[in-house]
């Protein structure tokens, strides 16, 4: 019987390669063991235990899907990312994350599967917090109101099928498993594989989307651009002690400084005074940080006011003046004529223009687009904010 299992379950794994390749590609990564202690399987994204007897129950179709579930679970960096949270309501919840997926990619699950519509393109943080958060207890069902199991529900707060357990210890620390499995580069370049004989599952490539470009809080990505701008000062008097007891001699950071920082405000009259007010805010609470003169320009047309303004001077309040078109040439060839040399330069900006120089200087630039416009500038670093005078503090960060 368990010879059975065992045979199903690679049968089950060739019949991906044909049907699935993205779900096919991941799962050979995945050892199989034997393992009639669990209830049905699990993954600790080295190995994939199963209880036979449990494989033996499922139709053909269901342990495809199982096989699926199992292999997400890894592939979205569940056995890594648990934490401190309840196992078993962390199982729920990264069910809930990825059998939407699974469904839209034409798989059948096992019984008694958990979906929740409203759920849907949540992490399993998310969903974590939103169960965790409910006070009249976890309502669980195969499928959705109008999906597959419909009225089939139940109370307790146990996981369907398919268990994702931590990472063994040995690997905890490592972005490799002790089988040497890197699952961010693998599921990117199943991904891949997929996309080029056209069989990667519309929901698949959205998650690769958002792997690949997150959507982050805009004020962190302004915090970490800002930050790799800074200079670092080493020195060799004070040796790094962290490596002495090896016998290298390498210099100590002594301190990370910009001494000034550019920033350019798009004044034709796209940007909101609200928008102005928690970007100068932002900016204000970095500065903080560092060391920093900001030299401060309102361009339109042409530059309308330069002014420089000290740490001592902080909170920044943007004044903006003019009001006409859009060149962005002017502010750089004030920097230029200016004889500055910034860590960076950031650009506030609706982004509704070509005009952008011909070469691209020599600091790095941060265009910060305020809108849902989709354009890219021909240099430099792009952060989208959408929504930012309604609160929603989510930017849509293409940050390199």
């Amino acid at each position: 019987m368990s010879g059975d299992a065992r045979q199903r379950l690679v049968k089950a794994r060739t019949t991906l390669i044909l049907q699935h390749p993205f779900f096919a590609t991941l799962a050979l990564r995945l050892k199989l063991l034997e393992d009639k202690g669990c209830a049905d399987a699990w993954t600790d994204g080295e190995v994939l235990g199963y209880n036979p007897d449990y494989l033996l129950t499922l139709k053909e179709n269901e342990l495809l899907g199982l096989m699926a579930h199992l292999v997400m679970h890894p592939a979205c960096g569940h056995h890594r990312r648990r934490g401190g949270r309840n196992v078993q309501l962390w199982n729920i919840a990264c069910d809930y994350a990825i059998n939407w997926l699974l469904l839209d990619a034409g798989f059948t699950l096992p019984p008694d599967f958990l979906l929740i519509e409203g759920f849907r393109e949540m992490s399993a943080e998310a969903v974590y917090s939103r169960l965790f958060e409910t006070s009249d207890g976890i309502r669980e069902r195969g499928g959705d109101e109008d999906g597959p199991g419909k009225g089939r529900e139940r109370e307790e707060k146990t996981p369907a099928a398919g268990e994702v357990r931590d990472a063994p210890l040995q690997s905890q620390g490592a972005d490799l498993g002790a089988e040497g499995v890197d699952w961010e580069q693998a599921f990117i370049n199943a991904a891949n594989t997929a996309r080029e004989i056209g069989r990667l599952p519309r929901g698949v490539e959205q998650l690769v989307a958002r792997r690949l470009n997150p959507r982050l809080d805009w004020r962190q990505i302004l915090s970490r651009f800002i930050e790799r701008s800074a200079r670092f000062d080493y020195s060799w008097m004070t040796p790094n002690r962290r490596y002495i007891h090896q016998g290298y001699y390498f210099p100590s950071l002594i301190n990370s400084e910009l001494h000034q920082i550019a920033v350019a405000v798009d004044t034709s009259g796209s940007i909101s005074r609200t928008e102005m007010d928690q970007f100068a805010a932002e900016l204000s609470a970095i500065m903080e940080q560092y060391p920093a003169t900001l030299s401060l320009f309102y361009c339109d047309m042409q530059v309308r006011r330069y002014e420089e303004v000290e740490r001592s001077e902080l909170p920044l309040r943007l004044e903006p003046v003019g009001g006409g078109g859009t060149d962005f040439r002017p502010v750089f060839r004030r920097i230029e004529q200016e004889g500055l040399q910034p860590a960076c330069l950031l650009y506030l900006t609706d982004l509704r223009c070509h005009l952008f120089p011909a070469v691209e200087p020599g600091y790095p630039v941060l265009w910060v687009q305020i809108g849902d416009e989709e354009r890219k500038p021909p240099f430099g670093d792009l952060l989208r904010v959408t929504g930012l005078a309604r609160g929603v503090h989510e930017g849509d960060g293409v940050y390199k």
